[in-house]
């Protein structure tokens, strides 16, 4: 429901038009089930399940001009928002809000603020992977690192020789951390069958996440060149408690890089007495296990720039060009992953833990060519998409970037550029015919090595972020009865 409420006399004494006010409410239900056979539940546990999430959200937005064409003052605006939300998959209740400013002090020059606070739920899905309780073993031929595992370090008596040492891996303070005692550490008696521990997915309370976003910015409008628009905003987000899927090695690894940090070495839950992380799957074991599962990180931070810019040149009989701008700059997207972690900032890098695969500089520029009947249109579209370098070449070690893993081979993804173009004739008032052909050129896309491991990369490149398939032409037609 929406309405002005100048109507009733509720304005700005310095203000033409009222107040707006908009009211809403929303009820929604999602659902997600699913079930296995015997066999399945014998090698692996759970059960069945056949969830539902209920939603019920209100909302309230007020837009307030305050002072409008006065010297000094073309227009002086606030909007506020506000929304309040029950999930009954929590017993809590959640509310967000915003808070807007606009002050343009000509009508050439437009300032604007804004402040949010947003939540997200997890959805049925997550719920599901949070709290439902799996069991598996641990890829790969791992083991407990604090167990003794055969290795070679150098020699201490013959410099540049080395020995084979059955030592643990961790350090003793390490595997205090996870609850060992000094009696069992590097015992025989940790190593699990066939090297492989068991892992829990499952048995966390995933909480909404929160994100804060700061947004800053500004709009010209020139009134002495006519069809042209810029603006540039800086953005500032972080989300606390963000939600994501933690696999064994987040906690394993996070346990040894932080020497011991309880937010990571609480993932692994030994069992009483034996310390041992094996447990059967069937029997639903407490302990004896390392946790995975959708669970709450500690933060994630994204900040950067935004631009954007729109101008039309008449061309008079002619016709006339126009010119759309795009352009993103990213200056921070990563996180922590615990209050003594460093903070990762992974804008421009892949792999090791960055898998937004978010370059520093992307744009999209595109130029549009029409005739002054509107018969005939063509347009041209440049898409730049920035460097991506392997972060074990970053050279920071918050994000893997040490000189023992940097790489001499495929570290580093080139700027890559397309170019699309589109062809328009309006054949007949009713009747219009498209023609399309993405990718232009035919760009190959960068091969990624080992792309499976890195988060959205498949097939030896990343869909997400490039052509994969290479030209695409498309031919189209609109049609009115």
């Amino acid at each position: 429901m929406t309405g002005d409420l100048g109507k009733y006399g509720i304005t700005s004494p310095f203000a033409n038009q009222g107040v707006a006010i908009a009211l809403g409410g929303e009820y929604r239900k999602d659902s997600y089930a699913s079930s296995a056979d015997a066999i399945y539940r014998e090698q692996n546990g759970g059960e069945d399940f056949n969830l539902s999430q209920d939603v019920w959200e209100s909302n309230i937005e007020v837009q307030a001009p305050l002072i409008e064409e006065r010297r000094f003052a073309h227009l002086l605006q606030v909007t506020g928002g506000y929304r309040v939300s029950k999930y009954s998959s929590n017993p809590k209740t959640f509310n967000t809000w915003k808070l807007e400013g606009t002050y343009a002090p000509v009508s050439d020059l437009t300032f604007r603020a804004s402040f949010n606070k947003a939540q997200r739920a997890p959805t049925v899905f997550e719920i599901r992977q949070a709290t439902a309780i799996n069991y598996s073993r641990q890829g790969g031929s791992q083991n407990d690192f604090c167990a003794p595992v055969p290795r070679q370090i150098a020699d201490p008596a013959n410099p540049g020789r080395t020995i084979t040492t059955t030592t643990p891996i961790a350090s003793r303070e390490v595997c205090a951390a996870t609850g060992l005692s000094d009696a069992l550490y590097g015992s025989a008696t940790l190593l699990c069958p066939n090297d492989q521990c068991t892992v829990r997915s499952g048995g966390f309370t995933a909480d909404p996440e929160t994100a804060y976003t700061q947004t800053y910015g500004l709009v010209v409008k020139p009134s002495f060149l006519r069809g042209l628009v810029f603006s540039v905003d800086r953005y500032r987000i972080k989300i606390n408690n963000s939600l994501g899927y933690n696999d064994d090695s987040y906690y394993t690894d996070g346990c040894q890089r932080s020497n011991g940090d309880p937010f990571f070495c609480s993932g692994i839950v030994r069992q009483p007495g034996t310390g041992i992380l094996y447990a059967a799957a069937a029997s639903n074991p407490t302990s004896g296990f390392i946790r995975a599962g959708t669970t709450n990180y500690y933060f994630s931070i994204a900040r950067g720039w935004d631009f954007q810019s729109q101008y039309t040149l008449g061309l008079g009989g002619a016709g006339k060009i126009d010119w759309n701008f795009n352009g993103s700059l990213t200056t921070f997207a990563g996180g922590q992953d615990s209050p003594l972690q460093p903070k990762r900032n992974c804008a421009g890098y892949y792999g090791n833990g960055c898998g937004q695969l978010l370059p520093k500089w992307s744009h999209g520029l595109r130029t549009t060519y029409t005739t002054s009947d509107g018969i005939f249109s063509t347009s041209f579209n440049w898409r730049y998409v920035g460097s991506l370098t392997s972060a074990d070449n970053s050279g920071d070690p918050a994000i893997g970037g040490t000189p023992d893993r940097a790489r001499t081979t495929f570290y580093r993804i080139a700027p890559v550029n397309y170019f699309d173009l589109a062809l328009t004739f309006a054949v007949s008032r009713d009747f219009s015919l498209r023609l399309i052909a993405n990718n232009l050129l035919d760009k190959t896309p960068p091969i990624l090595a080992n792309s499976y491991d890195i988060s959205l990369a498949r097939s030896n490149t990343i869909p997400a972020r490039y052509d994969a398939l290479g030209r695409n032409l498309a031919v189209g037609a609109t049609v009115r009865f």
